[in-house]
């Protein structure tokens, strides 16, 4: 128990150390620090991974509570912290690649002012995000859940002089608030319902209820909902392409290896409610499917190179949730710890050429980079290839864990959109990997000042690049290591590897293999431009109309509501005004009449007597 209070504890040390100190320290030591304490909170999930490891294999917990908090509803609900093989997995991604996206930023950062603020922030999003996973209760999860929507907020704002930068930040903070507010519904009805938040609780509740109730159906659903806004899924994925104005490790951290990932996590740790809502965990898996396709279409079109990788996540995120919505977890995991891997390198390596193009996202500005960038062109490479799905990397292996289980699983349809969105992925991936490092110079300035990242940015790069190769051995040990946190559900495999039958393989790989053929034949030998010009490439560059279709739908209406609320309070505040300027209009029309002598005030009373007196007597 230590030993996690430890893990969680080193993050919140730097963020708090940082935000008292940043001022005095030497300008270097911020980033040192904050790397020091995430690699040091690394070395420590390792050693809790082998002490887990240690125990028999149906008995793999650690757990225990740091404090509790009184109330007086019930049993009393703790801060708990609980480590299981799921949970295991998640803390060595988000302090492993959190560490070398730390190591990076002390390049990319090297230069801005405020630099101990900015890993003050990563350090509180990597706390935020261990808060999460190790919680041992759906409150506990809930506060890091908030934590993590809290630093996205400030990282993706953190260059707050760029309106653009504010705005998205605005935007991403109001999508994740829309998720945590349906979160916490979900959990008012969980304990009043059981009387506990509790994992293990919870699960033995379900154990003893029958499927279908419409408890399970609302807090499913509710809790679904929280998982969409903060992992992207259509339609509330419209706050992360614009979450990419923040600086480039922040895209690489949150938006690529940890965050948008916390509702894969959600939906796999609480999968007992997901078996017993009728119908849910066919609704995640569709819509993921959905959103694997619609955002690679989006993909094909953008022109600025983080814009495209942002896209390429979202779609990515529709193949985890696809595969924990048909049961296929381990395969989930498994693609999850591949993405971290070459997502990040991607979104680094794409930071490098940033780096050297002062700046410039622009693919249009790009070309012919990988004279100037070797190591970060073999790099990016490495993980295109991967994403791609080419046999070989790590990428293939886990998008076809998932696509051969979801048709061994019976389901077609998904695994129709699955093979398609691998083609497209493939297209839109190379086709940003030929604009950027081959073809002829786009722009002859940047090109001539352009230069190969410092070792500080570029180290992590390779090391994540030599992950994406190897990473498919990851594959068989969670298959193992998994099992027995999810053999609770029922009629679904949870082998890592997938059984699909090998014709799919094969038209998987040729799809892939088309795309990239298709990139090369557009982007090379044609050397078409970045932006195409045609009314079905603007609108695919555009999201195809859905922040348009969300401003009317919500923007719009919202907006409409506050401006009446606020006309009918200005309404109300006049009337109000009107009454009491009344009020002391007849105020200081009587205050003559309040002299203060009492002779006076005397004759008022005899007078006032006299007329009771009188009007009594003509009555009689």
């Amino acid at each position: 128990m230590t030993l996690l209070a430890e893990i969680v504890g080193l993050p919140l040390l730097g963020a708090a150390s940082l935000l008292v100190f940043k001022g005095i320290l030497p300008r270097r030591m911020p980033g040192i620090w904050a790397s020091a304490l995430v690699g040091a909170a690394f070395a420590l999930s390792w050693v809790a991974m082998v002490r887990l490891a240690g125990l028999p294999a149906d008995h793999r917990v650690i757990t225990g509570t740091l404090f509790t908090w009184a109330n007086g509803f019930g049993p009393a609900i703790g801060w708990r912290l609980y480590l299981d093989p799921l949970s295991a997995a998640w803390i060595l991604i988000v302090t492993g690649v959190g560490f070398l996206i730390h190591v990076y930023s002390n390049g990319y950062m090297a230069d801005d002012p405020d630099v101990g603020r900015f890993f003050a922030e990563l350090n509180l999003f990597v706390f935020s995000m261990l808060v999460l996973v190790l919680a041992g209760n759906l409150l506990v999860l809930l506060i890091g859940w908030a934590l993590v929507g809290l630093s996205s907020y400030l990282l993706i704002g953190f260059w707050y002089e760029r309106a653009s930068a504010v705005q998205a930040a605005k935007k991403a903070f109001v999508v994740n608030t829309v998720g945590d507010v349906a979160m916490l519904l979900a959990l008012v009805l969980l304990w009043l319902h059981y009387g506990t938040l509790a994992y293990g609780g919870l699960f033995a509740a379900f154990a003893r209820s029958a499927p279908g109730q419409p408890l399970f159906l609302w807090t499913a659903l509710l809790l679904y909902v929280g998982a969409m806004a903060k992992s992207a899924q259509f339609p509330l994925h419209i706050w992360l392409p614009d979450a990419m104005e923040g600086p480039t490790p922040v895209s690489a951290l949150i938006h690529a290896a940890t965050m948008v990932t916390a509702g894969v996590y959600l939906v796999a740790r609480i999968y007992p409610l997901f078996r017993l809502a009728p119908g849910m965990g066919e609704a995640v898996a569709a819509i993921g499917a959905l959103t694997a396709l619609f955002a690679a279409s989006v993909a094909v079109f953008q022109q600025d190179i983080k814009r495209a990788l942002a896209y390429s996540t979202v779609s990515q995120l529709g193949y985890m949730f696809m595969a924990v919505g048909v049961g296929a977890f381990a395969a989930g995991v498994f693609h999850f710890m591949t993405h971290a891997f070459f997502k990040a390198l991607l979104f680094m390596a794409a930071g490098s050429v940033i780096h050297a193009l002062a700046g410039e996202q622009d693919l249009g500005a790009m070309g012919g980079l990988w004279r100037k960038m070797p190591w970060t062109a073999a790099s990016f490479l490495v993980a295109t290839l991967a994403i791609a799905g080419i046999p070989g990397f790590s990428g293939f292996f886990s998008k076809e864990a998932i696509l051969g289980q979801v048709l061994a699983l019976g389901h077609t349809g998904l695994w129709l959109v699955g093979a398609l969105t691998a083609g497209l992925t493939a297209f839109y991936m190379f086709r940003v990997f030929f604009l950027t490092f081959l073809g002829r110079p786009r722009d002859a300035h940047l090109f001539e000042h352009a230069h190969e990242a410092p070792w500080v940015m570029t180290v992590p790069v390779v090391v994540l690049a030599v992950l994406s190769v190897l990473g498919d051995g990851l594959g068989g040990w969670l298959d193992t290591w998994l099992a027995p946190t999810f053999t609770a559900w029922p009629g679904a495999g949870h082998w890592a590897l997938g059984e699909g039958p090998l014709w799919a393989t094969g038209v998987v790989v040729l799809l892939a293999l088309a795309g990239i053929a298709a990139a090369y034949a557009l982007y090379v030998r044609r050397e078409a431009p970045a932006a195409a010009e045609s009314a079905v490439a603007r609108a695919g560059l555009g999201g195809w109309g859905l922040d348009t279709a969300w401003a009317w739908v919500a923007v719009l209406p919202a907006k409409a509501l506050g401006d009446f609320v606020r006309w009918a309070n200005g309404g109300f505040v006049a009337v109000v005004d009107r009454v009491a300027d009344g009020v002391l209009a007849w105020a200081e029309d009587l205050r003559p009449i309040q002299t203060g002598q009492v002779r006076r005030y005397t004759l008022s009373v005899l007078v006032g007597t006299a007329a009771v007196l009188a009007y009594f007597l003509v009555r009689l």
